[in-house]
């Protein structure tokens, strides 16, 4: 790196300097294999400042979260808050309802949330209190938790079990509780080689069987458990190590059923605000397929609404959640086609940015957070994407919600010190073999650029030296 950058130092030109490394960079020998793509594009007049390979198409990881949260505001608007419903059929009778309630979700990722505000038990005693404040003792039916906007296949297809049973990987459904997530800990031992039993699991998920191989490694070695479950089942196998200590370490997992498990919760402080409910919580997907269902007439009892989506839109991208991209790209294709499935979710995604003139040939992407290993996309796409949202109503707020390097989210110690640190609006990306940057800054005539930086497919333990390789760009980009 220090040759690269004394080589550099000769080069007078800030984009010939920049050409430089970025070949330099693909010719590593542990880059060489895989691809470096990078596009600049002036937001002012529309020229590419630079692009190379810019037309190939690679893995996104997490910049692809700039597509959905750009999809969202672009077709929801800023001020769009997701509504969850709280209802019920039937009749009431001397306080007894001789129906159901429903919970019925229209997709909201934060319901819930710790990270927005209300915990998991203060929203579900708050729609168990809207229950008893409209009148209602007893129900004779079920609570149940009705996520049926979006397709009951709440997992893209083309993710990897490694992934899915954890927190990172939770399915997106039309009901959504405490971003789909619970911490399971393990009592730890300062000796290696032991056992490492569950002492609790926060929030309790109710019949949840984990068979548990996890064991204990050196001190530091950090989280290395995976979870492996399904969407609906009730069985968790735990395996890996978590470090050497003497008290427990959480991991995080995601919930099976988040629909169902917002309806026990409710149904929980119901009965503890002395409500009546005898029936066992059912799953929306095991009424509907019971004998003698048909749809029936539903009465409003009150609407929960989240925080504005610009407000959401920055959670996204500044902590880089997974579950909020693909509840925002499933948001986007239901409102354009009425399909909350993932694979309508993308095709009316791609129209949309057809239709606003974007080049979307290369662009093949499989979900809307970039978890997807098959999901690719071109450098070119995401640098026109961003240059098109430039004159969107909404640009402000997007704009806005893309962490600032150097200062603030995933990129907050990235490029310290440097002319682009507060300058650089970036959303960083990675997977396995792959680095991402890409957002706007403002180069040194003042025009505003956007920008996309993708190494992709590089050798194993590479690393932190293609995150250099990166910051360097970023350094240098700003200099143009």
């Amino acid at each position: 790196m220090k040759v690269i950058l004394f080589i550099l130092l000769q080069i007078s030109n800030p984009l010939e300097r920049l050409q430089k490394l970025i070949d330099s960079v693909q010719n590593d020998t542990e880059i060489r294999n895989g691809v470096v793509a990078a596009s600049i594009r002036s937001t002012q007049t529309g020229e590419y400042k630079l692009q190379y390979n810019a037309h190939k198409s690679v893995n996104s990881a997490s910049v692809l979260k700039l597509v959905s949260t750009a999809s969202a505001l672009s077709v929801l608007g800023s001020n769009y808050r997701f509504q969850t419903f709280l209802e019920y059929d039937g009749v009431i009778v001397d306080s007894v309802l001789q129906g159901n309630i429903y919970i019925r979700g229209t997709g909201d990722p934060s319901l819930g949330s710790a990270r927005i505000g209300a915990s998991v038990d203060e929203v579900s005693n708050y729609f168990a209190q809207k229950i008893k404040g409209y009148g209602i003792k007893k129900i004779d039916g079920y609570i149940l938790g009705d996520g049926s906007i979006f397709s009951d296949n709440t997992l893209a297809d083309s993710w990897i079990w490694g992934d899915i049973g954890n927190y990172y990987g939770a399915g997106i459904n039309g009901l959504n509780i405490n971003e789909n997530l619970y911490s399971v800990y393990f009592k730890q031992s300062k000796r290696v080689g032991d056992f490492a039993p569950i002492t609790k699991i926060v929030p309790e998920i109710p019949n949840i069987k984990n068979i548990n191989k996890v064991t204990v490694a050196e001190r530091g070695s950090g989280d290395n458990v995976l979870l492996y479950s399904t969407p609906f089942s009730s069985t968790v196998l735990s395996e890996g190590t978590i470090p050497a200590g003497d008290n427990e370490f959480s991991v995080k997992g995601s919930i099976p059923d988040p629909p169902t498990f917002f309806a026990y919760q409710v149904q929980k402080w119901f009965n503890s605000l002395g409500g009546i409910i005898e029936k066992p919580t059912l799953s929306f997907q095991q009424y509907k397929t019971s004998e003698g269902y048909y749809p029936k007439q539903r009465n409003l009892i009150f609407t929960y609404d989240s925080p504005p989506l610009s407000s959401l839109v920055k959670d996204c991208n500044y902590h880089s959640i997974n579950l909020y991209a693909d509840a925002f790209l499933k948001s986007v294709g239901y409102n354009l086609s009425k399909d909350g499935s993932f694979d309508s979710a993308v095709k009316s995604q791609k129209q949309l940015w057809s239709q606003k003139g974007v080049d979307l040939q290369g662009f093949m992407i499989r979900d809307g957070s970039g978890l997807s290993p098959s999901g690719v996309l071109t450098a070119n796409n995401l640098t026109d994407i961003l240059y098109t949202m430039k004159t969107d109503a909404a640009f402000p707020e997007y704009y806005a919600s893309i962490p600032i390097v150097g200062i603030s989210g995933t990129v907050q110690n990235l490029a310290k010190g440097s002319k682009a640190a507060g300058n650089v609006r970036a959303k960083s990306g990675s997977i396995s073999n792959t680095r991402a940057f890409s957002g706007y800054f403002t180069a040194s005539n003042g025009e505003m650029m956007s920008f996309t930086y993708i190494v992709n497919r590089y050798a194993d333990g590479a690393d932190r030296k293609v995150r250099r390789y990166l910051e360097e760009m970023i350094k240098l980009m700003v200099e143009i």
